[in-house]
This record gives structure tokens, sequence and C-alpha cells, in this order.
């Protein structure tokens, strides 16, 4: 397959980051990817629990497909890309924890069996809390107040990437920051430059033009892009009518106080065509 001819799916669509990293046959890609994640060995990767979009049903409202990795014989892990910005996202980080951590035990059961959780964010935009850190991996754990050196427990762990930050990282000296412009943009003369360096890059490379020649799923690709389109589309007529909704009832007080239509229509933006039909 000549890779240099063929157009590659994004990355960074829900369906193929999920495809590409949550699928059993490429553990070794995403193990590669964890250890550099988490600066430690990872192997015995188990990607069978996710629930996988191909096949399935591409009208999942769901703003979330992860993917779910358990490795080391009982870590967990929770991996999820985001595009968007979204508000109170390390509320749900630890949402997301909270639900794989208690997900491991059962009433009657023995605290012992609880295994480290860990959450892993890679977001394509910049996290609003951490501005004024330049570094774009930051690692979190429950610490100590005046001894930040001693960590509570190490059953809970987050990290969050933050691909807009890599923009002045030497990626020939940091693999990881490869990884993200390869998410990035899989066709970044960078990324091209530096490929033969990582076999598993060079792996993943080869899986994603593999499934970029897939007619079927590209269809499910553009199924499930026109999908979201859609609602989108639906939410934002949605939200344009509360707001008219908002207006009229502003309108109507203003109206019941007796006050001028010049000043309502400029007020609430209404026309005073609209203001006279509220009368």
């Amino acid at each position: 397959m000549n890779i240099g001819e063929l157009t590659l799916l994004e990355l960074k669509n829900d369906i193929v980051f999920q495809e590409l990293f949550g699928n059993q046959k490429n553990s070794k890609i995403t193990g590669h990817l964890l250890s550099l994640i988490l600066e430690r060995e990872v192997n015995n990767v188990n990607l069978d629990l996710n629930k996988r979009m191909l096949g399935n049903r591409i009208d999942s409202k769901t703003g979330r497909l992860d993917i779910r990795a358990k490795f080391n014989d009982g870590d967990d892990c929770d991996i999820e890309l985001q595009v968007v910005s979204y508000k109170y996202m390390e509320k749900r980080l630890l949402d997301y924890w909270g639900q794989m951590y208690t997900l491991k035990i059962n009433s009657g059961d023995d605290y012992n069996i609880l295994k480290p959780c860990i959450s892993i964010l890679i977001a394509d935009y910049k996290i609003d809390t951490l501005l004024d850190l330049e570094k774009y991996h930051t690692t979190w754990n429950l610490r100590e107040k005046d001894h930040p050196d001693k960590i509570l427990t190490k059953d809970i762990e987050f990290h969050i990437l933050e691909i807009p930050k890599i923009r002045n990282t030497d990626i020939k000296k940091d693999e990881l920051a490869l990884w993200l412009k390869f998410i990035e943009n899989p066709k970044s003369m960078e990324v091209e430059k530096h490929m033969e360096e990582s076999d598993c890059l060079k792996q993943a490379k080869e899986e994603l033009a593999y499934l970029s020649s897939d007619p079927d799923f590209k269809r499910l690709v553009d199924a499930r892009a026109g999908f979201l389109r859609d609602q989108n589309t639906f939410e934002v007529v949605g939200m344009e009518k509360g707001k008219k909704i908002e207006k009229i009832k502003i309108a109507k007080k203003m109206l019941k106080m007796k006050m001028p239509i010049k000043q309502i229509a400029e007020v609430t933006g209404l026309t005073k065509e609209e203001i006279e039909n509220l009368k």
C-alpha cells in the first residue's frame, strides 16, 4: 500500500481514534503509548472491554468515545481524546475515574481487591485551569499539602496532555510529543522525518492507512460525522429558540410596566412588530 498517495483519516475523529487504539489487535501500539505517558513498563494490555463503534450504532449521543485498557495484571485505565473544550473537565475526569474504581468492588468485598485506576485526557485545546503551566503533560495524584512528595494512595492518577503545548517541543528528543504530533496530523513533515525512530509509530501509521483504505469504515466515519453535525445544528437551533423565548418573557414584563415599545426593542432586540403582537 502506497501511504504517500492515500488520504488518511483524521485521528482526532473519535471513531478513528478508538478503532486504532482501542482494538485488541493493536494492543502493542496502545501499550507503547501508555508506557510513554505513564513513564513505566506496560504489558499484558487488554482492550477487549471496549464497546467499539465499528459495526455498532453511529447515533451515540455521548460526547465520549473513550478507550478502556487493563494492563500489568490489574491496573485499569481510561483514555479519552477531546477536541472540543468542555466546562468542568476536571470534574468530568474525576467522575470517570470514580466510575472505574467503584465498578471493581461489590458489597461485602474486601477493599484490598481494589486496583489502581488511571484517567488520561488528550486535549486538542488548552485547559483553562492549566494555562499558567507550560508543560504539555501534567500528572496528578492525592498528595499531602505540606509534603508534596508524599502520595496518599497510588490508586488515583490523572494524566492531562494538551496538544497545543507541544508547538515548541523538540520531538526528536521527546517520543511522547512525537506521538501527539502524529495524533494531531499523521501526515505532518515532522512526523514523517522521525517516523523511522519508532517501530510502534510506523505500525500505527500503517494501521491508520489500512482503516483509511477500508470503504466500509470510511462510510461509518462519514455517517458519524454527519450525525454529529446534525446534532450540533439541532442544539444551536434549540439554543436560539430558548434565547428568543427569554426575550419574549422580558418584553411581556416591560409591556406590563407600560414601557415604550422603542425602549423594549432596544433592550430585547425584538422588532417593533414582534412586540406589538405580544400586546
